[in-house]
C-alpha cells in the first residue's frame, strides 16, 4: 500500500442516489384538470374538503337568436350562451313555447332533444329514449299563435348529475315529432327570423359554487 496522502480514498467511486419523492408525479393527470372536454371526470366531486352551495340559474334559448344560414329551419338550431355553465347539479325544463304552425295541434306530442344532454328518459322507443323531454302541448288561447306545455300532463323533466357536469357551453336543439322526425313549422319567411314561427325554452340550471365565507384558523404543516 502507498504511503500517498489520500491513497484510501477512491475519488471516482459510483453512488446510487434515490430520488426523494417518488410519487411518479409525471402521472398525474395536470393537463386535464382544466380542459373544457374533460367535462365530469375531473369535477368538484374530487375535492371534498371544500363546500359548496347551490346557485340557480334561468336561461332562456330561443330558435330567433340561432344563425339563420347555417340553421334556416326553427327546429334544429346551436345556441351558445353568454357565459358558460361549471359544476351543474341539475338542468330542469320549466317552460317551452312553440309555435301553432303546420297543424302541430295534431300530434300527440313532441320531443325536444339537446346533444349536450344524454341519458335523461328511459324508453323502449328509442326517439324518447334519446330525448331531453315530452313536449305535451295545451290547447292555444287562440289558432295560430302559440302553444305552451301543458302542466297537467307534463312533468317538470329534470336531469341530475351523481358527478357535476364540470362545463356547458351551448346547446343543439331538435324538436321531433312522435316518430322521431324533425317536425316542420313551416318556412322561417320572408325575412327570418319570423316571431310566428320561433320557439323557446326556458331551463332551470343548479350549479354548484365555492361558498363564500370567512375561512377559520387551518393548522399549516
Amino acid at each position: 500500500m502507498s504511503n500517498r496522502l489520500g491513497e484510501h480514498y477512491n475519488r471516482y467511486s459510483d453512488n446510487l442516489f434515490i430520488e426523494s419523492n417518488q410519487n411518479q408525479l409525471n402521472n398525474q393527470n395536470y393537463d386535464l384538470v382544466y380542459n373544457n372536454e374533460s367535462n365530469t371526470q375531473y369535477s368538484i366531486s374530487q375535492e371534498p374538503d371544500l363546500q359548496y352551495e347551490k346557485k340557480v340559474h334561468y336561461l332562456t334559448i330561443s330558435s330567433k337568436d340561432r344563425n339563420v344560414t347555417a340553421y334556416p329551419n326553427v327546429n334544429q338550431y346551436s345556441i351558445k350562451f353568454p357565459n358558460e355553465f361549471k359544476n351543474i347539479h341539475s338542468i330542469e325544463l320549466i317552460q317551452a313555447i312553440i309555435p301553432d304552425q303546420n297543424d302541430v295541434q295534431d300530434e300527440p306530442y313532441l320531443l325536444l332533444q339537446i346533444d349536450e344532454i344524454q341519458d335523461v328518459m328511459v324508453s323502449n322507443d328509442k326517439n324518447i329514449a334519446n330525448a331531453f323531454a315530452i313536449l305535451q302541448l295545451a290547447a292555444p288561447t287562440r289558432a295560430g299563435t302559440f302553444i305552451q306545455i301543458d302542466r297537467r300532463i307534463h312533468e317538470y323533466t329534470v336531469k341530475y348529475y351523481d358527478t357535476p357536469k364540470a362545463y356547458l357551453s351551448k346547446m343543439t336543439i331538435t324538436i321531433l315529432d312522435s316518430t322521431g322526425a324533425p317536425f316542420d313549422f313551416g318556412t322561417d319567411t320572408p325575412s327570418p327570423p319570423n316571431k310566428s314561427f320561433q320557439n323557446t325554452f326556458i331551463f332551470k340550471i343548479v350549479t354548484l359554487e365555492k361558498q363564500r365565507r370567512v375561512l377559520n384558523h387551518r393548522n399549516v404543516y
